[in-house]
């Protein structure tokens, strides 16, 4: 990844410490998601997962 931009947007999704479920929950499924897409060096590609990322976390947000 070369964009310093986006590279702070990924970090600042993964550090999130926010969750409805508890950290503990989503840490496992977050190394899982993020180890899986590590690889990933279109900057399309990683808008579209940072994109997915808002999204999944708006969708387990209980207090919208």
């Amino acid at each position: 990844m070369t964009n310093p931009t986006l590279r702070r947007e990924v970090i600042n999704i993964y550090k999130r410490r926010s969750y409805p479920l508890g950290y503990a929950y989503f840490q496992p499924r977050l190394h899982k998601a993020f180890m899986g897409n590590a690889g990933m060096s279109d900057e399309g590609e990683i808008r579209r997962g940072i994109a997915r990322a808002d999204f999944v976390r708006k969708g387990t947000d209980i207090s919208v």
